[in-house]
C-alpha cells in the first residue's frame, strides 16, 4: 500500500483560484484542494489562420526546453525578449516566472504587469491568473469585482478554470451577489470539458439541491467522472455517498475502495474514516494494525480527531502491533489516484 512514490509533472502556469467550498458538497466533505496549475505551457499563436513566425516559434521552443530542464534563467531571458516583442504567450509565461521567483527574484508587481499585457492579447490563462492576484491583493490592489470581470472575460473564451472560478465567485458571493443557479451554470460549462474541480462542485450542488434540483444519482455520476480523472476528493465523496443514507444505495465494497484511494492520495479525512472502519470492522474486515497505521498517518497531517483516536486505540493494542503500525506509517508516501484511460471505458469481451 505504501511502496509507490508520488511523481508530479512540471507545469508552468501559476495556479488559478481555488475557493471551492465544502458547503457546496456533502456535509463535512473537505474543501476541494487548490490546484497546482491551471494549464501546461502556453504556446505561441498567431491571428486566426496566421502561421507563427519560425524564429519566434524556435525561440519559444528553446524557452520551453530550458524551463523543463529547470534552467529558469535561460527560460526567463528568452521569454523576456519575446514578451518585449509583444508575444502574449511569452508575456504570460514570463509573468509566471516572476510570480514563482524562478530564474530571478520574485516580483509580484512585475508578474501582474505581464499578466495584464498578456490578458490584453486575450490569453485566458493570463486573465485568470491576474484575476487571482486581484482577488488576493498580491502585487495589485485587492479588488474582487475586477477579479470577477477578468474571470468572466476568460470564461467567455471557453477556458474551464476561469469558468470554474466564476462559479466559485457566484457560489461564495465574491465580487458579485451570491447566486447558486449562476454558479451551477458556470460549473456545468467547465464540467463539459471534464474539469475535475467543476465536476466535484457541481456534484455537490446536486447532492444538496443548491441551485439545481436535488439529485443524488446525478451527484454520484459527476463525482465518479471527477474520480475517473484522478480527483482524490471525489473518491472521498464517493466513499461517503456509497456508504448509504444519502439517497444512493449502499455499496460497502465500492465505498471502501474509494476511501482507500483517497486515503492513499493523502486526504486525511479519508484516512481517518478508513482507520475507524478497520478498527470497528465496519464494511471491512477488522484489522487493528492497519487501523492504527491510518490513525498515525491522519494524525501526522494534523487531524485532531485522528490523534485522539490513535492514542485511545493504541493503548488497547500489543507492543508488536503498535511498533508495526508506526513503521508502516513512517513509510507512507502519498500517491495520486489512477486516471481512467479511454481503454478503461471500452467494453471488454468475455
Amino acid at each position: 500500500m505504501f511502496e509507490r512514490s508520488r511523481r508530479f509533472p512540471i507545469w508552468l502556469s501559476a495556479c488559478a483560484l481555488a475557493l471551492t467550498s465544502s458547503a457546496a458538497v456533502a456535509k463535512d466533505v473537505a474543501h476541494h484542494p487548490l490546484p497546482d496549475t491551471d494549464e501546461a505551457l502556453v504556446l505561441p499563436r498567431g491571428a486566426a489562420g496566421e502561421a507563427v513566425d519560425p524564429d519566434i516559434a524556435s525561440s519559444f521552443a528553446g524557452a520551453v526546453q530550458s524551463y523543463r530542464a529547470r534552467d529558469f534563467e535561460v527560460a526567463r531571458s528568452l521569454w523576456e525578449q519575446l514578451a518585449e516583442a509583444g508575444i502574449g504567450a511569452a508575456q504570460h509565461n514570463l509573468a509566471v516566472l516572476y510570480e514563482q521567483g524562478r530564474g530571478g527574484p520574485m516580483n509580484l508587481a512585475k508578474a501582474a504587469q505581464w499578466y495584464r499585457e498578456a490578458a490584453a492579447r486575450e490569453i485566458p490563462q493570463a486573465m485568470t491568473n491576474l484575476a487571482r492576484l486581484h482577488l488576493n491583493g498580491r502585487g495589485v490592489t485587492k479588488d474582487a469585482e475586477e477579479a470577477v470581470q477578468l474571470f468572466e472575460a476568460a470564461a467567455q473564451l471557453d477556458y474551464p478554470p476561469a469558468q470554474y472560478n466564476l462559479g466559485v465567485a457566484y457560489l461564495k458571493g465574491l465580487g458579485v451577489g451570491k447566486d447558486a443557479e449562476e454558479a451551477a451554470e458556470w460549473f456545468d460549462a467547465a464540467a463539459e470539458s471534464g474539469y475535475g474541480p467543476a465536476l466535484y462542485n457541481l456534484a455537490g450542488l446536486y447532492l444538496r439541491g443548491d441551485g439545481v434540483d436535488k439529485d443524488p444519482i446525478e451527484a454520484r455520476r459527476l463525482f465518479a467522472e471527477a474520480a475517473a480523472g484522478g480527483d482524490a476528493l471525489a473518491h472521498l465523496a464517493l466513499g461517503r455517498l456509497l456508504s448509504g443514507g444519502s439517497g444512493v444505495d449502499a455499496e460497502p465494497d465500492a465505498a471502501a475502495r474509494h476511501l482507500t484511494i483517497a486515503a492513499e492520495a493523502g486526504v486525511f479525512a479519508a484516512q481517518h474514516q478508513l482507520a475507524v472502519r478497520y478498527a470497528r470492522g465496519r464494511g471491512l474486515a477488522r484489522d487493528p494494525e492497519t487501523a492504527l497505521t491510518w490513525f498515525h498517518i491522519a494524525a501526522a497531517l494534523g487531524d485532531a480527531r485522528a490523534a485522539k483516536n490513535r492514542d485511545a486505540f493504541a493503548a488497547a493494542q500489543s507492543p508488536d502491533v503498535r511498533a508495526r503500525a508506526e513503521r508502516r506509517a513512517a513509510a507512507f508516501r502519498p500517491i495520486p489516484p489512477p486516471v481512467a484511460t479511454a481503454e478503461d471505458a471500452e467494453p471488454k469481451e468475455n
